[in-house]
């Protein structure tokens, strides 16, 4: 797996979920492309798993 860090970043707190643009292009996401985010505070990690389209 490739790891890519953001780094010079800044919190953002909302009810909304705002993925860097970086990932969005890594991931060629569309807009209301069905996405999964899944957060261990344990470990300190996200993964963004992209949904397949049934």
């Amino acid at each position: 797996m490739a790891e890519t860090i953001f780094r010079d970043n800044s919190i953002q707190t909302g009810h909304r979920i705002k993925i860097p643009k970086a990932v969005v292009d890594t991931l060629d996401l569309k807009v209301g492309q069905k996405i999964e985010i899944r957060f261990d505070a344990a470990k300190g990690t996200m993964v963004v798993e992209v949904k397949d389209e049934e």
